[in-house]
């Protein structure tokens, strides 16, 4: 398989998963009032966290494939273990947006953002691995997996610490493209 078939493979289902997440939005059908969009507001903050994680994967993903030249079997099935947790997020995204104070829904948020996390290092380790990349990102891979960890947690105790530590490892993954400027 080409690399270019893979990645315009892995753009679509992100695609799909991004109208998805935004599907799961449903704005009050007979209430037009200012009240009723505040109380939609935990699904939309879900939606812009997840939009923006899913969003910070691709550009990752992205930045990843820029020099592979040829995808094995092993990268096929690595790359579609993150998609598979990437497509699990518009649901655990629309539960824990329903009431971001429930202890279930956020928890499984947190784990499916960890089963996301450790498919994307694997992946990322592969590909460093079978294309002699240098493995410039290792280091962010453990500390964006110990913030899930920590996320995870402390979500149990505090539901809504799921969305900080979300916007802890966006911000870790996004902010190495700017400053080093790579293209």
């Amino acid at each position: 398989m080409t690399k270019n078939r893979l990645e315009t493979f892995t753009d679509g289902v992100l695609a799909i998963v991004l109208t998805i997440l935004v599907l799961e939005l449903h704005l009050p059908n007979t209430d037009h009032s200012l009240n009723a969009l505040i109380a939609l507001a935990p699904q939309f903050f879900a939606y812009i966290f997840s939009f923006i994680l899913i969003s910070t994967m691709w550009v990752n993903h992205h930045y990843l494939f820029l020099k592979v030249a040829s995808i094995t079997n092993i990268t096929l099935w690595l790359n579609i273990n993150l998609l598979f947790w990437s497509s699990i997020l518009p649901a655990t995204t629309a539960w824990v947006g329903s009431d971001i104070n429930a202890h279930v829904p956020a928890t499984l948020y947190a784990v499916n953002i960890v089963c996301y996390n450790v498919s994307f290092g694997l992946l990322r380790e592969h590909i460093s691995r079978h294309a002699n990349l240098i493995k410039s990102r290792t280091s962010l891979e453990w500390l964006s997996l110990a913030i899930n960890l920590l996320s995870l947690a402390i979500t149990l105790w505090w539901p809504p610490f799921v969305f900080i530590g979300l916007i802890s490892n966006v911000l870790l993954w996004t902010f190495p493209h700017f400053i080093t400027h790579e293209k």
